[in-house]
């Protein structure tokens, strides 16, 4: 229905009312970014963090976080939560379509001159 700033409101004040966060609240935790990549894509981010903080084996947040950072054009960081989402299930078809995509974006925009001096780092 496209209410996403309503639907975050929902989803912040549900959160807002929790004293601390468990594996039972990821649910919650990951939809309100599903709704803020809409709106505020940065503080997306920081929730699937959040999320991946209760949980490091859920599909939804790393296909999120990858969707997100896709969003955004950065297609490294995109590639690499689609393929540790790929590695929980590999036979997720979206996923697999998306880092299609991203691999695709990538080849067509070129590396992040940031992210490859990191890569470079790394190796050296």
């Amino acid at each position: 229905m496209e209410k996403y700033k309503k639907a975050v409101w929902w989803f912040e004040k549900t959160l807002a009312h929790i004293p601390s966060l468990s594996g039972m609240w990821e649910p919650t935790v990951i939809n309100l970014p599903m709704q803020l990549i809409y709106v505020e894509v940065p503080e997306a981010i920081t929730y699937y963090e959040k999320a991946l903080a209760l949980s490091t084996v859920s599909l939804s947040t790393y296909v999120g976080l990858a969707y997100t950072y896709h969003l955004r054009d950065n297609f490294t960081t995109a590639i690499t939560y689609y393929h540790k989402a790929l590695w929980l299930k590999p036979d997720d078809q979206f996923c697999t379509e998306m880092l299609t995509l991203a691999l695709a974006d990538e080849c067509r925009h070129g590396i992040d001159p940031k992210t490859e001096s990191l890569r470079n780092d790394v190796f050296i």
